[in-house]
């Protein structure tokens, strides 16, 4: 079994006054505790007025000597420029207005600072890469993950293990639905649709410089086009780009990139699987072309909807 290294990190976004979304450095500190006992290395990059409590925290559990904790203050100085083109993107109206769920005020749709830092997360895994001179199975996991329990691993002492798993030389990626290869990206980016889950990334530390690479250059060929989003659209540009340098993984839930890849067992709280979700595409794609005045090509999509609707409906 090969032992991965683990990296995440938190940065205050002053996310507790986002209306819809708000979240707390509090919060965010009590989710990175339910999943801290895992006994791996972990390298986490955080700002230094965090430091202290998040060292105690592994301390606490033992594991201080598996940790280290790099300091950034300000993340944008890691590549200002990426962010300053992003935020120009971000105010143009033109650029706004193009979503088609513009209503739900998603903060892919207007904080150039969300996006940044979910796209940072390249970065960061690569920085950790050179700087600690990792040559193992290295692995993205998100500071909030599991949402304290909220995302179905409901023990937090189940999370005292160490995480060792025979990951294929790939980078691996876990999927919200499965990935329709030849879907322009500018219609998901509209949409503000989902493939891939952001939450967890696998793969061997020689093949994270070159993911860096390609999620790079994903983001700026997106903002060349006048678009910007966060880090689940950018993983699927980078996979559509070099395909043959991934492997994905089709998982049901969010927590699913640990549990189901790992010999530890969890206890998972009771949730309904969810319906296959293909028949969302069509329904958007209805939508669209009926919007356009296409009914022949509304029709053709109104038909797949209901096939598939009324499928899931009987299961």
């Amino acid at each position: 079994m090969s032992e991965i290294t683990l990296v995440t990190a938190y940065f205050d976004i002053n996310r507790k006054n986002w209306s819809g979304f708000e979240r707390d450095s509090n919060k965010y500190i009590n989710y990175f505790k339910f999943w801290a006992k895992i006994k791996n290395r972990l390298i986490i990059f955080t700002q230094a007025q965090f430091y202290e409590e998040l060292y105690n925290i592994r301390k606490s559990f033992g594991l201080e000597k598996q940790t280290q904790i790099v300091i950034i203050n300000n993340p944008i100085d890691c590549n200002k420029n990426l962010y300053m083109k992003m935020k120009k993107v971000m105010q143009n109206e033109l650029a706004i207005n193009f979503h088609f769920y513009k209503e739900t005020k998603r903060p892919e749709v207007w904080r150039t600072d969300y996006n940044y830092i979910t796209c940072l997360k390249f970065y960061l895994v690569y920085k950790a890469v050179n700087d600690f001179n990792l040559k193992n199975t290295v692995a993205w996991i998100d500071f909030g993950f599991n949402h304290g329990g909220n995302d179905g691993l409901i023990n937090t002492e189940e999370f005292s293990f160490l995480w060792n798993y025979n990951f294929s030389p790939k980078i691996h990626l876990f999927s919200y639905k499965k990935i329709d290869i030849d879907r322009p990206i500018f219609d998901i980016v509209r949409s503000l649709d989902v493939y891939i889950r952001g939450n967890i990334m696998i793969a061997p530390s020689h093949l994270w410089p070159i993911f860096y690479q390609l999620t790079n250059d994903a983001m700026l060929s997106l903002l060349r086009c006048g678009f910007c989003d966060d880090d689940q659209t950018i993983e699927l540009m980078a996979y559509k780009e070099k395909p043959e340098l991934f492997e994905i993984h089709d998982i049901d839930f969010w927590y699913e990139g640990l549990s189901k890849f790992s010999n530890q067992k969890f206890t998972i709280k009771q949730q309904e699987i969810p319906k296959n979700k293909v028949y969302a595409d069509y329904r958007y794609k209805f939508r669209i072309f009926f919007n356009s005045g296409n009914y022949q090509l509304a029709w053709k999509y109104l038909k797949k909807y209901l096939k598939y609707k009324i499928r899931d409906s009987s299961i």
